[in-house]
């Protein structure tokens, strides 16, 4: 939520701060500030959670991202709004790497599958309220959005009520031998397949509403009710994740990519808001997949002694190409001239990604030693 809160809200930001040096590339950078604390400090955090507790952590966390997200509505100057967004970012690095840490710790491999689909289901529909709530506020004013915040204050009486402390000998997953070193090769190629992707993930996230814009859609409420229509694909997503998950991980990744080709190319060569809905729709499907299938890879590589830091450097991985996103997509749009332009771009990047994942199959395929008669 720390980015969907604010993504509608980025057109009113940058009028706001426009006397900001650089303001194109600052104020996009100031809705994922939250990524870069999320980046340095989740490994950390997943430290602490192996080594002291899930259950008090998250406590914590919850106090610094409800604090965190609610400063910059009380304060007007650029900086202090930075400050906020880093101490929410302290917060979120904190939540998210308990939480997954906690839903593989309290679930076996099918129910935690079941889980996560459930989760992306019920996280996307309060997404497009979230959505659509920010736009209706970035038209009271810059800083009104920051209110949505407030709901972490309900989330953190229910995470004290109800959240336990797992069992340390008897985790859902299998158990590796004590004194096990931690497996940084496994969790490097797991977060630079996270981080790959997830960049991708946050192209149409970001820069949609800078999208309509190009299209002539100018007013913050419009932009923030538009916006929340493609959301409705992430739920389908969260579905596609759960029919899916026989078919391994490899194949759910090709058909995410195949579904951000076909949405990022489309919003590329889309040439009113309405053609440019329909094809982010279909990115969004591939959204609402993607971010289940990542984590139920990552959970599934880990034992429970080194579950908390592993679920921390995926957050990190995830949120560096949140943060690396804006910056990325900026560059790529200087290069070609337009938003939709650098769209395009990365669909093309997308399909070179299926293919490869295709051939690279084949080629295990053909060189797999049949078995045995």
């Amino acid at each position: 939520m720390a980015i969907l809160a604010l993504a509608p809200a980025l057109p009113t930001l940058l009028a706001h701060f426009s006397d900001v040096p650089n303001a194109r590339l600052m104020v996009p950078l100031l809705i994922t500030a939250p990524s870069l604390c999320i980046a340095l400090f989740a490994p950390v955090s997943g430290v602490i959670a192996d080594r002291f507790g899930r259950r008090r952590l998250m406590l914590y966390a919850m106090i610094f991202y409800g604090a965190g997200g609610l400063i910059p509505f009380f304060v007007d100057s650029f900086w202090a709004v930075v400050g906020g967004r880093i101490v929410i970012g302290l917060g979120e690095a904190g939540v998210l790497t308990v939480v997954n840490t906690l839903m593989a710790d309290y679930f076996e491999e099918k129910e935690r599958h079941r889980w996560l689909m459930v989760q992306g289901i019920v996280g996307s529909v309060l997404g497009t309220l979230t959505v659509a709530g920010s736009g209706f506020l970035a038209a009271q004013g810059w800083h009104w959005p920051f209110l949505v915040y407030g709901a972490a204050v309900p989330i953190l009486l229910a995470s004290a009520l109800y959240l336990f402390e797992p069992d340390r000998q008897t985790g859902g997953h299998t158990q590796s031998p004590k004194g096990l070193p931690f497996p940084y090769k496994v969790a490097i190629l797991v977060c630079g397949v996270t981080m790959l992707l997830s960049t991708i993930y946050y192209v149409q996230v970001i820069n949609f509403s800078l999208v309509l814009k190009e299209l002539g859609i100018n007013d913050p409420r419009s932009i923030g009710l538009i916006s929340a229509v493609p959301t409705i694909g992430v739920p389908i997503g969260a579905i596609l994740f759960g029919m899916t998950t026989r078919f391994g991980t490899r194949n759910q990744v090709q058909v995410v990519c195949l579904l951000y080709a076909i949405g990022l190319i489309g919003i590329g060569f889309s040439a009113n808001y309405k053609m440019a809905l329909g094809f982010a729709f279909v990115q969004q499907i591939g959204n609402g997949a993607l971010i289940p299938i990542l984590i139920a890879w990552a959970q599934s590589m880990f034992s429970f002694e080194h579950r908390g830091r592993a679920m921390g450097w995926w957050a990190s991985s995830f949120f560096i190409a949140q943060f690396l996103s804006p910056a990325v997509v900026n560059v790529v749009r200087v290069w070609v001239g337009t938003l939709q332009d650098a769209f395009t771009i990365f669909g093309f990047v997308c399909v070179a990604l299926v293919l490869v994942v295709w051939f690279a199959r084949m080629r295990f395929t053909v060189e797999s030693p049949s078995p045995a008669p």
